[in-house]
């Protein structure tokens, strides 16, 4: 059966990689930036021929390996074997190669202590934004952890306000692959490279850091702005190392340009870069100086990092050996159906990722047109939520993870079970729209409701909406999903699908964040930081000064509610482990599930293809091949 299935994989993938290849055009390999100066990285000597090769299918190439540079996810990927973290986050807990223990206020590696600001410095305001103390401005003082004390300040005397200190340990020991002892000195020159390319601005970690300090050989100390308590995860702000005894007299031209930091980058992981073919592979051996060699680690003598044009390019490179793991390649899903089935004839291992990109329905609540205030009542979009079947769609699509009622997946340990959740529920939903004055007048469900008594609305308007979905020239199955679910309930849908870069621009321009839409189907990228932040009035785009960040803001909804702003407040400007964090993100929650002022659908998820003889794989939260020095 093994090589049944295997031969008819090889056909399959044999005829798509074919048909592909009939429309081929052309290869355009990225280039490498060019050397500045001769490079000087000490070349390790040669290896024996590896014995174990692992080979790797990437779905696109990396521009650079430099840490600052390319963030792309195969960029990410490669640097997990060059560097070994320097901290996941698995399944929601922090793992750390380097770290002797990740912080925590019960561990007393953070602390809060009060400090004297004068006027004209740095502070984080009340609401979490970096600002400087100045007249007018509202701010948190010391031992201040609810909206009622916050003050405004006035005067040019000093204010007292809380700063977080954060140690981490680095564990003793630690080389670099040339060996090379590895010490805080290398974190904190990593930190001085990042100041020195962005600025004031840059990263979160960067953005809110006061002084990042080597108390020690084996200690970083942190510290942050003057204010700042919350919303970030203490580990962000650990500075992954970078040489200092390589790349201390390096410009900054050079460490973007320089084989040295975008090809060759020296690390401490279980793995380091031996060759470079532009366009079509890199090449690495195992490190002898590895601090996990002695487990037997990592397994594999090389790895050869190959790169694919896409799932029929990926698929028929697994078929043939070429490749063993697959990762990075959008269009995995468009085979689902078909890999599922190998991977019950055990030919291939699926292996998800969970918790990406957030999709979800904004509702269009405050729009800037003043005759679209159907979804002003939180009742009409209770029941649009109760008309539309999420499992169904989650199910249609094969990047669809969790089903969500909030906008942190259930295993997120922010998630709070406030105890309501949203279920497909069409014929409850017909009921509140008969009692909001939706009324179903030819008893036809598949014909518009027409307003009787509805707030705002004319008496004989018809329930009809406008529906936003990112689309170059085909509508998404999933909003022709949710349209149909919609007519059945009596809500005429009008389908308008954009591409991205219009749908999402910023207002007045761009219809979503100018305010100027019913209903709008996109994602929210996700990390560390409250999703709460988005749906708070101070983010409502809109004309500055009324609106604060002007067009820039990110509720484009347009929903208010004092109570929400509150707590969503309250949750970024305490410690992320404080028992006010956890209050807030309970009551938090229970206002966005009465208001729902957008209807989650799912978190997003990746897939890595596998050997079915490879161990050290698994599914869940996680960086992609986070363990690629343990895969054996």
């Amino acid at each position: 059966m093994v090589l049944k299935s295997r031969y008819i994989l090889s056909l399959i993938l044999l005829f798509l990689f074919l048909l592909s290849a009939c429309g081929f055009e052309g290869n355009y390999p990225l280039q490498l930036p060019e050397t500045s100066q001769e490079d000087t990285t000490p070349m390790l000597a040669p290896s024996p021929l590896p014995e174990r090769v692992l080979s790797i299918c990437l779905g696109e190439e990396p521009t650079s390996l430099f840490l600052y540079g390319d963030q792309s996810t195969s960029a990410k990927i490669i640097r997990q074997a060059i560097y070994d973290g320097p901290v996941d986050e698995v399944d929601y807990e922090f793992y750390s190669p380097l770290l002797e223990e990740i912080p925590s206020r019960a561990n007393e590696l953070v602390s809060v202590v009060p400090v004297e600001v004068n006027p004209g410095e740095r502070i984080v305001d009340s609401k979490g934004n970096l600002s400087i103390l100045a007249s007018g401005v509202e701010y948190r003082p010391s031992g201040c952890s609810g909206i009622d004390c916050w003050e405004t300040y006035q005067n040019q005397t000093p204010v007292i306000l809380d700063q977080v200190e954060i140690k981490f340990p680095i564990k003793t020991g630690l080389t670099w692959s040339d060996g090379t002892p590895l010490t805080a000195l290398d974190s904190v020159f990593s930190y001085q490279i990042a100041r020195e390319l962005y600025g004031s601005s840059g990263p979160q970690n960067l953005r809110f850091t006061a002084d990042y300090e080597a108390v020690d050989e084996n200690t970083i100390l942190w510290k942050g702005v003057p204010g700042y308590l919350g919303i970030y995860s203490y580990p962000e702000f650990y500075f992954s190392p970078l040489p200092e005894h390589l790349w201390a007299d390096l410009s900054v031209a050079d460490l973007l340009t320089s084989n040295q930091t975008t090809q060759q980058p020296l690390g401490w992981g279980p793995y380091w870069i031996v060759e470079w073919v532009v366009g079509d592979h890199i090449t690495l051996i195992k490190n002898d100086a590895y601090h996990l060699k002695g487990e037997g680690l990592p397994a594999f003598d090389a790895l050869v990092f190959r790169f694919v044009e896409g799932a029929e390019e990926a698929l028929a490179a697994y078929s043939s050996g070429e490749c063993e793991i697959v990762a990075n390649i959008s269009d995995l899903f468009d085979y689902l159906p078909e890999l599922q089935i190998l991977e019950q004839e055990g030919e291939v291992r699926l292996n998800y990722i969970e918790g990406g990109a957030w999709e979800q329905i904004s509702f269009g609540i405050n729009s800037l047109n003043s005759k679209r205030v159907y979804l002003k009542d939180p009742r009409t979009r209770q029941a649009i939520a109760q008309c539309i079947n999420r499992e169904g769609i989650a199910a249609n699509r094969g990047d669809a993870g969790f089903v969500v009622n909030s906008f942190y997946p259930p295993d997120d340990p922010r998630f709070i079970n406030h105890g309501s959740s949203i279920i497909y529920q069409p014929q409850d939903a017909a009921n509140t729209l008969e009692e909001i004055g939706w009324i179903d007048h030819d008893q036809n469900q598949n014909t518009p409701r027409v307003a009787e008594g509805v707030e705002d609305v004319k008496d004989g308007t018809q329930f009809q909406l406008s529906f936003l979905v990112v689309g170059e020239r085909i509508v998404p199955p999933t909003a022709t999903l949710i349209q149909d679910d919609l007519t059945s309930c009596g809500i005429e849908v009008l389908i308008e699908n954009l591409p991205a870069s219009e749908l999402l621009a910023p207002g007045p321009e761009g219809p979503v964040f100018g305010r100027r839409f019913d209903l709008a189907l996109f994602a929210w990228s996700t990390g560390h930081y409250h999703l709460c932040r988005i749906f708070t009035l101070d983010e409502i785009p809109g004309l500055y000064p009324s609106a604060p960040k002007g067009w820039g803001g990110a509720n484009a909804p347009g929903y208010t509610n004092e109570s929400f702003d509150a707590e969503c407040n309250i949750i970024h400007s305490s410690l992320p482990d404080s028992n006010d964090t956890q209050e807030s993100l309970m009551k938090m929650q229970t206002i966005f599930a009465d208001d729902l002022p957008v209807l989650p659908l799912f978190f997003r998820r990746d897939i890595i293809l596998s050997n079915p003889i490879l161990e050290g794989f698994q599914s869940g939260s996680y960086p992609p091949l986070w363990n690629i020095g343990g895969i054996r």
